[in-house]
């Protein structure tokens, strides 16, 4: 059952379809202030945090860095992309806060492709010249959290974010 979009702007591209937005914001804390100023101007809207999907974890857990630490952030990034899509085909606008890169996006393009929403992708960081995310790059280092979400909203109106399959 998809719902309609209440008011302001629709990941999904119109008709009340939900979407998916993995917003990467390495500023460090955590938390970020640009993704909760769009899950609050995406109606109906769900903010996720990959993070949160590795601090469930309860046992097996191990320091984030070494070769085994992988099938771990694979897990989990396929539980919040999993999560993500199933909010999106229910209607939902649905921002996905990663603090880096996410070491693959082929979960999430699985989950697109599988379920048909859009998948969007912002990198809150500048790029190099000719590197595979300057297309997704946005650089927010001037902005403000308000400029840096209205400069957002207005790369997903025009669908220069989106990630394909």
């Amino acid at each position: 059952m998809n719902r309609t979009t209440v008011d302001g702007p629709e990941l999904g591209g119109g008709r009340g379809a939900g979407g998916v937005l993995v917003l990467v914001d390495p500023s460090g804390d955590g938390h970020s202030p640009v993704a909760e100023l769009l899950a609050a101007r995406l109606d109906p809207s769900v903010h996720l945090r990959t993070d949160d999907f590795l601090k469930v974890i309860r046992t097996g857990q191990v320091p984030p860095h070494p070769p085994e630490a992988r099938r771990r952030s694979a897990t989990a990034l396929a539980a919040a992309a999993q999560a993500a899509f199933a909010y999106a085909t229910g209607g939902y606008q649905v921002v996905v806060e990663a603090p880096d890169v996410p070491p693959t996006l082929d979960t999430f393009r699985r989950e697109s492709r599988t379920t048909g929403a859009a998948l969007h992708y912002v990198v809150l960081r500048p790029a190099a010249a000719g590197s595979p995310l300057a297309r997704h790059s946005l650089d927010a280092a001037a902005l403000t959290p308000d400029a840096t979400a209205d400069a957002v909203l207005t790369a997903l109106a025009d669908r220069t974010h989106l990630l394909g399959w």
